[in-house]
């Protein structure tokens, strides 16, 4: 009989299920166009994305860096805000750290603190992001210093660049 791995904790189900017998996470139910992306119980569609020695199925999906630039400026920094809010769900779901603070705390942590924890998160950012796309190297300095210097949207640019990379 046919497996189902969870693309949530990687425990093998029947095939039948539509729920992980481990962590209850909706199973893929299909694969949708032959392109490698599935719908799960819900119709949230994931894409694979494979991490060294194993696949991780994740909804993270790409966005065009230039339109979500052209949004910040229209929107005065507002939709900064958001795009920030959505690179930390982002990255850390493909780091697959469930520990990490979500996007709103972030948000709502940089507001609050008059944009210090935004630096913060730049720099830790920047070691995700190392991290998921597998090099060694200091991004999370690179992304501290454009922020200090106010060009904390290059660094969201940089971060989007990432996980775009990483999705291909």
């Amino acid at each position: 009989m046919s497996k189902k791995i969870c693309g949530h904790c990687g425990t093998a189900n029947d095939a039948d299920n539509k729920f992980c017998i481990s962590c209850g996470a909706p199973l893929a139910e299909k694969e949708t166009f032959g392109n490698g992306h599935f719908e799960d119980a819900f119709g949230r569609s994931s894409r694979p994305y494979d991490r060294g020695e194993e696949i991780i199925y994740t909804s993270v999906a790409p966005r065009n860096i230039a339109l979500c630039i052209i949004l910040t400026l229209v929107t005065f920094g507002i939709y900064g805000l958001v795009w920030m809010s959505r690179l930390n769900n982002d990255v850390n779901e493909l780091a697959q750290d469930p520990i990490a603070p979500g996007g709103g705390m972030v948000v709502f942590l940089t507001i609050v603190t008059l944009g210090i924890y935004g630096l913060f998160w730049l720099y830790k950012m920047g070691q995700k992001c190392d991290e998921i796309r597998e090099i060694n190297a200091s991004s999370g300095i690179l992304y501290l210093i454009l922020g200090i210097f106010g060009l904390g949207i290059v660094s969201y640019a940089l971060i989007q660049d990432s996980i775009n990379k990483v999705l291909e």
